[in-house]
This record gives C-alpha cells, structure tokens and sequence, in this order.
C-alpha cells in the first residue's frame, strides 16, 4: 500500500496535518501513527499476537513534541502486511479526530475480533454455509433485489441470516448432499409473527470451480459501504481464505442455476409450538418435497 513509507522520510507538515499517519517503522514493520486528545507523557504498552501497542507516547519532530499512540504489526510476512493494511483502511483512517488511550482500547478489542480465526475442525461447514450465503446475496442482486446488500448480517445476533424489515426474514442453507435436506432450529421455521423464506443452496465441489475467495471478490465489488466492506472481510478471515489460500471450489453455475427460494410455510416441520421449557429443537427438512417460489414472485414480495 503506497500510503505506508518509512517514518524518517514523513515531513513535519504531514505530522501537523494528519490525525492518523501509516508508516514503516525503524525496525521495518508496518505501524499506524495515531493523534492522542489527551497530552499524556506516561506510556503504557502492551501487544497482541498480531499488535503491539503503545500508548500515551512522546514522539519529537524538528524539536517539537507530538503526543501519539502507535500501533505495530507483530509480523513481517505479506499476508500479515496485507491484513494490517485492512485495519489501516477500514478503521483507523476514518478516524477524523484524536483519540484517547481508553478510545483506543476499545478500538483494540474490536480489531482483535477481525484477527480470530476459525479451527480446522471447524472451516469446511463454515465456508460451505458462507459460500451459500453469498451466492444467495449475488443470485437476489442479479434477480432484481438491491437492497439484499444492505440487510446482510445487518444483525449478526439475529436468528436470521438476512432480517429485510420487521416482518421479513430470509434464512439461507447450504448442503454439498445430492438432497436438498437442510438441518434448522424449530424457531426458524415454524414463525406465526413474521414471515421467514428459505434460500435453498446445493453445493458440488469442483476442481475447475469457483473459489470462496473469488465470490467474496465478486460481492465485495456491489458494495459501496466501508463497514459492510470490512464485515465482509472480518468474514473472510474467520472462513481462512485469501490470496493464497482461496478455500473450498464449488460449480458456481450449477448452484446458480439450482437455488431455489422457498416460503417456510410450505416447507414440512412440525407444526405446533415448541412446549413450554423446551428449547434448542432442531431437524432435518427436504426442501424438495416443497413447491419454491417464483423468483420474480419473491423479488415483488420484498422490494414492495
């Protein structure tokens, strides 16, 4: 990123002008300058596995005293850089003021959040789930339905996968099985209140396919929003895919061509309410003994 250049070659007026300045510092690492609101000259320091930070530092420049925090990657390596240079342009360049040292903490915990990865164990479910859930994004954008893009994971504590208004909600399931079964919680399905549409993806992996990474490329570019763009790339990180690792390959075409959105209420599920002190029910559901919906029928329902 050509914003980041070595400490020494910054100019003073760079220094006066600027609340948060990327550099390169002495040792070689990557670091982000960022102005203190506060003129404190007790530093405190402590890192991260991925961030060392300083805060309440004095830094002299042409015999005058600057009050920063620095933050510095704690690795060298490309992949590293290029996820420090994300928390650089998602975050801290859109600070427009100084910030304290408790700011900055808060700032930390959130960052901290975007490096958690995701184990082993756990990667093929989680980028099969989430290759389905941008394909349902791309299919609806494709289909008619902009606003898709603006109610994804909007709430990430929903019980939904897509919340479009108070009333409507789009639940997205992915399976690599040759039958449209899909597991969901009893809560998900079976709703008087409001109403709940199902997005049906069937998955075939495919040497010659589509990467996970690729189709976040491809849903990255429909957005305008910073902070969806960082959502998606904390996102990205937690499924394990990058550049160099693109994750799992499916026939992007064939799932295209046979997702199917569905009205949960024609779907079969036990339709009576859970009882009293029972929760956490759960069950497998075909999709296909269910009759889906017309998709310009659906791009109509939730655009009105």
């Amino acid at each position: 990123m050509k914003e980041f250049k070595y400490i020494s070659n910054i100019s003073k007026e760079e220094i006066d002008q600027n609340t948060v300045i990327p550099c390169i510092d002495q040792q070689g690492y990557h670091a982000i300058l960022i102005k203190n609101s506060v003129m404190k000259s007790i530093p405190s320091k402590f890192s991260t596995d991925n961030l060392n930070v300083q805060i309440d530092e004095v830094l002299h420049f042409d015999e005058k005293e600057y009050y920063f925090h620095i933050i510095t990657a704690t690795k060298n390596d490309m992949y590293s850089i290029s996820q420090f240079e994300i928390i650089y342009e998602y975050i801290f360049k859109k600070l427009q003021s100084a910030i304290s040292g408790n700011e900055l903490n808060i700032l930390i915990t959130s960052i901290e959040d975007y490096f958690r990865t995701t184990p082993d164990k756990d990667l093929f479910s989680l980028q099969v789930g989430v290759f389905g859930e941008l394909l349902t994004i791309k299919y609806l954008y494709d289909s008619g339905y902009t606003q898709i893009i603006e109610k994804y994971h909007d709430n990430f504590y929903s019980k939904h996968d897509v919340e479009i208004d108070d009333h409507t909600r789009i639940e997205i399931k992915s399976t690599v099985s040759e039958k449209r079964i899909h597991t969901f919680k009893h809560n998900q399905i079976f709703r008087n209140d409001i109403d709940v549409y199902i997005s049906s993806v069937m998955l075939e992996q495919s040497k010659e396919g589509v990467s996970l990474y690729d189709l976040f490329q491809e849903v990255i570019d429909l957005y305008d929003n910073p902070d969806s763009i960082f959502a998606l790339k904390k996102l990205m990180k937690r499924c394990g895919v990058g550049e160099e690792n693109g994750g799992l390959k499916f026939a992007i075409q064939k799932a295209y061509n046979d997702l199917k959105i569905y009205d949960a209420k024609v779907l079969p599920k036990i339709n009576v309410p859970a009882p009293d002190g029972v929760t956490n029910i759960k069950y497998d559901v075909d999709c296909s003994l269910a009759e889906p919906l017309n998709i310009d029928d659906f791009v109509n329902i939730v655009n009105s």
